[in-house]
Formats: structure tokens, sequence, C-alpha cells
């Protein structure tokens, strides 16, 4: 009994080893493929200021209006970030934050934003209901509302990896929104793991990440990748990720004073 018992000892250490060396190998190749797609990613804008939901006070003016993007337009903004969702009952987007619409607002199309402004902007899409069921029917009416030069203009974001992939893969300009644990050690190695993964597997434009999450340890692991920081809410959030070379816009909930 004791030589079989030993044996079977012996069979799951050496398993446990195999096993730990091929997931640390598997570890290591992820981070020699990342660290290569990272170092030649496409160029992006460099630290271009851009305005949340356009420019409004929700008082007279309300966010992801055409009000809203009027007075960014008037203060020579180069891009809006606003919100929508695919409706597959009108075969149209609908740009909101929130359905319904917390201020009671008519819905506004997207396919009525681009023939307003057309290439007057960037577009930020934060595409809130992307999923694997509707990618299709969203990368066919994004064909036919990207018309041109509007489509290298278009940034869709969505923290939905596979799909938001799928969309990278037919040409569209994506960028992955990324957060992860910061307490637990483990959780964070993984999760930064998997993102890498994610990156190395679909052409994604750029990563986007709140401003709070915004630290060093971001910076770190993803500081050569185009990077779209969002709630940037004061001058003190700006100041402390204004010098970070590798940002591509900063998206404001302010108009800092030298863009004033």
């Amino acid at each position: 009994m004791q030589p079989q018992t030993n044996k079977l000892k012996h069979w799951l250490l050496k398993s446990i080893f195999i096993l730990g060396c091929l997931l640390l190998l598997s570890l290591g190749i992820i981070q020699f493929a990342f660290n290569f797609w990272s170092s030649n990613t496409q160029q992006m804008p460099q630290k271009a200021h851009w305005m949340h939901r356009g420019l409004y006070d929700n008082k007279t003016i309300y966010e992801n209006t055409l009000a809203a993007f009027d007075s960014a337009l008037n203060k020579n903004i180069a891009g809006i970030e606003f919100d929508l969702f695919y409706i597959d009952s009108i075969n149209d987007f609908v740009i909101s934050h929130d359905l319904p619409n917390r201020f009671g607002l008519t819905p506004l199309l997207l396919s009525n934003v681009f023939k307003k402004y057309d290439t007057s902007f960037s577009y930020w899409l934060d595409l809130k209901n992307l999923t694997d069921d509707n990618k299709q029917e969203i990368a066919h009416l994004l064909n036919k509302q990207l018309i041109g030069d509007l489509k290298s203009k278009a940034y869709i974001e969505s923290g939905n990896a596979v799909p938001l992939g799928f969309l990278a893969n037919q040409g569209f300009r994506t960028i992955y929104w990324v957060q992860y644990n910061r307490t637990n050690w483990v959780k964070k190695f993984l999760k930064k793991k998997l993102i890498q993964w994610y990156c190395i597997q679909y052409p994604f434009s750029g990563l986007t990440i709140a401003a709070s999450m915004a630290d060093k340890d971001f910076f770190d692991s993803f500081g050569k990748i185009p990077t779209f920081i969002f709630h940037i809410y004061t001058p003190n959030q700006y100041h402390l990720i204004q010098n970070q070379t590798n940002v591509a816009v900063y998206l404001m909930d302010y108009i800092p004073a030298n863009e004033k």
C-alpha cells in the first residue's frame, strides 16, 4: 500500500510541476507577444482634448443633445463623446446615457448627428449594449453610416472585448474599456493578463480607462498603448495625467484654461 501511495504522490507532484511550467511559459509568451504588439500600435491623436457628452450644464443645455454638440463646436472642440444604444426595432442607434432618457428628451439618432456634423468632429462612441448576439447587425449598420472619411473619425468603445474585437476585425477603430482590481494581487495579475491577451488577439486602436484608475500601475503595465482617458472632472485630475506620453485623448468634463 505504501509504495502505491508514494507513487501517486510522485505522479501528482510531477503533474503539478509540469502544469506550473506550462502556465509560466504561457504567461511569458503572452507578455512577449503583448510587448511586441504594443510597440507596433497605430498612430493615434496625441493629447487631444474632447468633450464628454458635449458641452452642457443640464439646465438650459442637456448632455448628449444637438445643443450640447453645437456648444462644443462653437468652442472649436475637436471631438465629442456620447453614449449610444443599438435599437434593432428601428435599425439605428439612440444617443442617451440611459434608456429611457432620464431627462425625458426625445431620442436623438446617431444617423442625424452624422448627417449634421459629418467630419466636423472626431467621435468617441460609447456603445452600451454591444454583445455577441447583435455584433453583426451593428457592424452592418455602422458600415452604412460611417461613410468615407467619417469612418476614420469614429472610435467605438466597449468593455465587451470579444464582440468589440469582431468590430475591430471588420476595420472599425475600436477602443477597449478596461478596469481591474487594485486590492487583490491575484485578481489584478490575472485580469491584466486577460487584457493583454485580448489586445494580442484583436486589433484594438487603444484602451480607455477612467481618470481615477489611470495610476502608476496602469501606465507601468500599458504605457505604450494609445490611451483614451475619461471622467476628468477637475484640474487636479488632469494635472496628474497630463504628462503621460501615450495619452491619445483626454475626455474632459470641463474646458482647461489653455483650451478656452
